[in-house]
């Protein structure tokens, strides 16, 4: 029973690895492909807020600049925006929801590429581990003419791989290794028990047909009263 019960922990401590091993790997996958789904979710989200907002921009400049700074400053926010820029042909931007970016030239080097292309452009990076941001360049156009840009940047944070925690997945294991432990336990106490009869018959076997085959004693010598025959022919008489 002792044997039993090792073999059937040491066969259990293997199944439970692998089927530990299989949860990770699934919950990695999956969590991979929801913080895929979550992406794909926000970067549509950031060209949607941002094509309304060089909208209302458009209106907003043609009429009075500083309604645009008042907007962004005041009531101007959503989701996971982090921050928005107004940027004229110039270079300079005069309206953002920091003020204090009011009046600055754009430092990037790859503004000057984004803009000769005068079109809806989105980046994605990610400046720290575990956040994304996504950084939205569109156009603002009046009567088809670009007349700004609106620069506005989302950050959120990254979703991580794991569905379950490691705690939840040894308990989910040790859930469906329970009856699996048991099983083992009956299944190989029987198949010892049947190995340990077949054996023993099977000594008992050996051991009853060696003694059949064993000759016996009295078959070396027959003895007809005073004499002997033996075997090979010989005698002898009883002094």
């Amino acid at each position: 029973m002792l044997r039993a019960l090792l073999v059937s922990l040491l066969a259990t401590a293997l199944i439970g690895g692998m089927l530990y091993y299989t949860l990770k790997r699934s919950d990695v996958v999956q969590g991979q492909q929801r913080e895929a789904q979550a992406s794909q979710a926000a970067q549509q989200e950031a060209l949607a807020v941002s094509r309304a907002f060089a909208s209302i921009s458009a209106a907003a400049l043609v009429v009075d600049v500083v309604k645009v700074q008042e907007a962004l400053v005041g009531s101007w926010r959503t989701g996971n925006l982090a921050d928005t820029m107004v940027i004229d042909h110039g270079n300079r931007v005069f309206a953002a929801s920091n003020a204090g970016y009011v009046g600055q030239q754009i430092q990037d080097k790859n503004w000057a590429a984004i803009r000769t292309q005068n079109r809806e452009v989105l980046i994605r990076d990610e400046p720290a581990p575990g956040q994304e941001r996504l950084t939205v360049i569109e156009p603002i156009q009046d009567k088809g003419s670009t007349i700004a840009w609106a620069r506005l940047t989302f950050i959120r944070p990254i979703q991580g791989d794991a569905v379950r925690t490691p705690q939840e997945r040894l308990e989910q294991v040790g859930r469906l290794l329970a009856p699996v432990f048991l099983f083992l336990i009956g299944a190989i106490s029987i198949a010892m028990r049947l190995a340990t009869s077949r054996m023993q018959q099977r000594i008992q076997t050996v051991v009853t047909e060696a003694m059949i085959d064993q000759p016996s004693s009295q078959d070396d010598e027959i003895s007809f009263g005073d004499g002997a025959v033996r075997p090979d022919g010989d005698s002898r008489i009883a002094a």
